[in-house]
């Protein structure tokens, strides 16, 4: 993990649209499959990107400023 680059943000916003179809029965495990997700990526050195449903449909962004 580069805490180097962690240590250098003072913001972290993430935007996620739960209104298709992944999220229509229980948005529950499609959320928390997401936010795995983004800590992984986070841990993997991005600091921002694209967020995309279970389907490939792109439904937010996160970004640390």
């Amino acid at each position: 993990m580069n805490t180097e680059t962690i240590k250098d943000t003072s913001n972290f916003t993430l935007n996620i649209d739960c209104e298709n179809l992944a999220f229509e029965d229980d948005a529950a495990p499609e959320l928390a499959r997401l936010l795995r997700e983004i800590a992984d990526r986070i841990e993997s050195g991005s600091m921002a990107g694209n967020i995309r449903d279970i389907n490939g449909n792109r439904v937010g962004s996160f970004k640390t400023n």
